[in-house]
């Protein structure tokens, strides 16, 4: 199960929201600089917490795709749902340009079937969210992968925003030895396949028939 009900969890922009670029996503800092945590007990209360000193994060050296620092989420018996996150301020769109999102992730629930784990990237009014593992399968995340995901029309309407990156767990089988790991997150922008120039165009169509007539010419040398 992936499509997560967060009961009373929508963090969109929990505090003071923070005019920042996107920061920390390979985590080689060793820490949790620019993410928050979020907890969710058993009663659905909500518990903000710093993920450099709570138990439930934690930053695993070596483990990731390319031997590189990972993150980690888990979840125990007193909070069945966790969520880190970060607030920022999403790169602007220039008209023609597209925008996508790189990460690798690899959950490990008690029971796939009953659990969930989410992606998502939201406005800071909580008005849109991206599914980022939409396509993705359960057998995927279970093996670690990479995923892409296309935020072109998302990025069009909130670029030069804020808005709110989440990774979130949840454990529903009351067996709380689930585990979610996340590494090598990125944004990246793309630039339009460049245009020819209308006079170099116009240059090169007017210089078609002459290379043709010149071709001839040889050929009947």
């Amino acid at each position: 199960m992936r499509n997560l009900v967060i009961l009373g969890v929508l963090l969109f922009w929990v505090g003071v929201a923070q005019a920042t670029s996107f920061q920390n996503g390979d985590f080689e800092t060793g820490d949790f600089t620019g993410w928050s945590g979020s907890l969710v007990d058993v009663n659905d209360n909500e518990t903000i917490v710093d993920p450099d000193t709570n138990d439930l994060f934690s930053i695993i050296p070596n483990a990731g795709p390319n031997n590189s620092n990972v993150a980690q989420v888990e979840v125990n018996d007193t909070y069945w749902s966790a969520t880190l996150y970060q607030d920022f301020t999403l790169d602007s769109l220039l008209p023609g340009w597209t925008m996508d999102i790189t990460f690798w992730i690899w959950w490990d629930p008690s029971n796939s079937s009953e659990d969930g784990v989410s992606a998502t990237l939201g406005d800071s009014g909580g008005a849109t969210s991206i599914d980022l593992l939409s396509g993705v399968s359960d057998s995927a995340l279970l093996s670690g992968t990479w995923v892409t995901a296309d935020i072109t029309t998302f990025a069009q309407t909130y670029g030069g925003q804020g808005v709110e990156l989440t990774f979130t767990i949840q454990d529903v089988d009351w067996d709380t030895s689930d585990t979610l790991q996340i590494d090598e997150i990125s944004f990246r922008k793309h630039a339009p396949a460049p245009v020819p120039e209308p006079a170099t165009a116009l240059l090169f169509s007017l210089a078609l028939p002459f290379l043709f007539m010149k071709k001839k010419a040889s050929s009947r040398e």
